[in-house]
C-alpha cells in the first residue's frame, strides 16, 4: 500500500481558492509554506443533487481500486470548497478522497521531488503554465475524460495530459473613492499619476506570475524567443514605482483606506474581498485584453489508484458537477455544457473581460527564465 502523508484535521482557510505568494493580491491557489492533508466532512456543503444536477454513469461509476483514499494535490485550501468537493465526490464515487493543500509552486516542486515514488494520484487546480511544466517533466499521464468534447481546444493539452475547467481573469481593479482617472491598460500603470498606488508581489505566486506574463507578452518576439529591452524597461519601472508593502500587511484594508487603491489580482477574489471589506471596486478592461488563466486537472504518472483517479476526473469535469460548483462558489466553467446550466450572473462574469492573446505553452517554457531575470535585475531588493 502506498505510504500517504499524515492527515491534518483542518485546512487553513484562505481567500476563496487561497492566496498564493503575496498578501497583496491573492490568487487561485494557497499561500501556505507547508502543505496540509485534509479530508473534510462538511455538513454545510451543498450537495450536487440538491443543486439540481443529474447523475451520469461516467460521473457516478463505483470503482474497485485499492482501499487507500484518493490523494489529490490542490491549491484549493478554502475549507468550504474542500468540504464541498470531498462530500460530493465521496457520495458520487463511493470511495474516500483526501486533499493535500499548498501553494501551486510548492505542489509542483513536491510532485517533481516525488516523481520516483508518487504520493499523489491527481493534481488539480494548478494553472496551465504549471501543468505544461509538469507534463514536460513526465509527471502526468495522459487520459481523455468523458467531458473532453465539452471544452474547446484552448482549454486542453493537445496530447491529452491535462484538461482545464475554470476561466479566471487576472485583472486590475481600483477603488473609485480614491482613483477618479483610472488606468486603461496594464502599460498605464507606470504613469506618474499611479506611482505608489499599486503593489507588485514577488513572482512566486501563480496570480503574480500570470499578470507579469501578461504584461511582458506584448514585448515577446517569437522570432528570437526573447522579451525586448522595452519590455524589461517597462517592468523595471513598474517595480520601481510600486508601493513596497510591508510583510503581513492587510492588502484589502490598504485598498479600502486608499493607501494602495489599485490592485492586480484575480477577479473572483476581488469580488469576494471587496464585498467582505465593504469597499467600492471597479475594474479596468484593457483594449488588448487581460490574462485569463485556467486551472487544470491531470492524473499523476505512476499512481496505483488509476481507476479512482479516472473516475474522479470524469466526475469533476462533468457539466453537472461544474455547474453545481459554479452555483455554489461563483466560478466560471470552461465547459460549454456546464455554462449552459449556470445562472445569468456566472454567464455575465464569463463575458466581462476580453482574454489577452497569450500562448500559455510558450509562456510555460520561457517563464522560469523570465522570473529568474526579474529576481536578479528588475525586482527591488
Amino acid at each position: 500500500m502506498k505510504r500517504k502523508l499524515a492527515l491534518v484535521l483542518t485546512c487553513i482557510a484562505t481567500l476563496t481558492l487561497g492566496a498564493c505568494g503575496s498578501s497583496a493580491s491573492g490568487s487561485p491557489s494557497s499561500q501556505k509554506d507547508s502543505a496540509s492533508s485534509v479530508s473534510v466532512k462538511s455538513s454545510s456543503a451543498s450537495n450536487i443533487d440538491a443543486a439540481g444536477a443529474s447523475t451520469s454513469s461516467s460521473a457516478t461509476a463505483k470503482t474497485t481500486d485499492s482501499g487507500d483514499p484518493l490523494m489529490i494535490y490542490s491549491p484549493q485550501a478554502d475549507a468550504d470548497r474542500v468540504g464541498w468537493l470531498t462530500e460530493n465526490a465521496e457520495k458520487a464515487l463511493g470511495f474516500d478522497v483526501e486533499f493535500l493543500c499548498a501553494g501551486g509552486n510548492d505542489l509542483a516542486d513536491r510532485l517533481v521531488a516525488e516523481k520516483a515514488n508518487p504520493q499523489a494520484d491527481v493534481v488539480m487546480g494548478l494553472l496551465q503554465t504549471a501543468m505544461y511544466q509538469l507534463k514536460d517533466q513526465d509527471i502526468l499521464e495522459p487520459y481523455t475524460p468523458s467531458w473532453a468534447d465539452d471544452v474547446s481546444d484552448t482549454y486542453k493539452d493537445k496530447d491529452g495530459y491535462f484538461y482545464e475547467f475554470w476561466q479566471t481573469p487576472i485583472i486590475i481593479c481600483y477603488n473609485p473613492d480614491y482613483i477618479s482617472d483610472p488606468p486603461t491598460s496594464w502599460q498605464d500603470l507606470i504613469k506618474d499619476e499611479y506611482k505608489g498606488k499599486y503593489s507588485v508581489g514577488t513572482p512566486q505566486g501563480q496570480t503574480i506570475r500570470s499578470y507579469i506574463i501578461g504584461m511582458l507578452w506584448p514585448y515577446y518576439d517569437s522570432s528570437t524567443g526573447e522579451i525586448s529591452q522595452d519590455g524589461w524597461d517597462f517592468l523595471s519601472t513598474l517595480y520601481a514605482n510600486s508601493y513596497q508593502m510591508p510583510a503581513e500587511s492587510d492588502a484589502w484594508q490598504l485598498f479600502k483606506d486608499g493607501t494602495v487603491p489599485i490592485m492586480m489580482t484575480w477577479y473572483d477574489g476581488a469580488k469576494t474581498k471587496s464585498a467582505e471589506y465593504g469597499c467600492n471596486v471597479e475594474y479596468v478592461k484593457p483594449a488588448n485584453g487581460t490574462p485569463v488563466v485556467s486551472e487544470g486537472i491531470g492524473i499523476v504518472n505512476g499512481t496505483d489508484q488509476a481507476d479512482k483517479a479516472k473516475a474522479y476526473e470524469d466526475w469533476w469535469g462533468s457539466a453537472e458537477t461544474q455547474a453545481a460548483y459554479a452555483k455554489q462558489f461563483g466560478v466560471v466553467p470552461v465547459s460549454k455544457k456546464a455554462l449552459d446550466l449556470c445562472g445569468d450572473e456566472v454567464k455575465k462574469d464569463g463575458e466581462m473581460f476580453k482574454p489577452q492573446d497569450i500562448d500559455w505553452e510558450v509562456a510555460a517554457e520561457k517563464s522560469n527564465d523570465w522570473f529568474e531575470k526579474i529576481q536578479l535585475c528588475a525586482q527591488p531588493r
